[in-house]
């Protein structure tokens, strides 16, 4: 990267590009989401975009986006398959509380270089810091494409252990939010 740029993560503005490449195929409809998709979802309070960007340092504005992580209000069904031993009377429920990863996507230029890791943690930090301790809330969850599988498992995340979620195209994945805050 080039020393008169700095890098932010903040919530995607109006004035923000939109533009990133995505590389393969696979990732076009994450691509696709930040241009047409994202302001939009996020404005009408459907999902909240984070975009890591460079900056110019004069201004507080993005001249790229790096990458972008998205996420919204969902739960988990983890009955039957994860135990929830600190809290015995939460098998009572269909579903627990989870912040769901809807898309996450770092440009091909920048990939392995630690965006998604620092968009992930970035995430973390605000569940554990904003809404955990307000709303509650047990679980992240995402539906992982086969190719950034193996990212959330270096990250944490297991595979919610069913029949269904082992023969879906994307399984669902999911970080236990007290465990990741060590209380286990």
């Amino acid at each position: 990267m080039e020393d008169d740029f700095e890098l932010i993560i903040r919530k995607i503005q109006t004035e923000d590009p939109t533009r990133i490449s995505s590389g393969s195929s696979c990732f076009q409809p994450l691509s696709s989401f930040l241009k047409r998709d994202a302001k939009n979802c996020q404005n009408s309070h459907i999902a909240t975009t984070y975009v890591i960007g460079r900056t110019d340092p004069d201004k507080d504005t993005i001249i790229s986006v790096l990458g972008y992580i998205t996420i919204t209000n969902s739960e988990i069904d983890v009955q039957d398959t994860y135990a929830l031993y600190d809290c015995p009377h939460a098998d009572r429920y269909d579903s627990l509380p989870a912040v769901k990863i809807a898309r996450l996507l770092v440009s091909t230029d920048y990939r392995k270089n630690g965006l998604g890791r620092n968009l992930l943690n970035f995430v973390l930090a605000l569940v554990m810091d904003e809404i955990v301790p307000r709303v509650g809330c047990r679980f992240i969850i995402v539906d992982a494409k086969e190719e950034a599988i193996s990212f959330y498992e270096k990250m944490g995340f297991s595979f919610l252990d069913t029949d269904t979620n082992r023969g879906k195209k994307e399984p669902i994945m999911f970080l236990d939010l007290y465990k990741y805050n060590g209380n286990s």
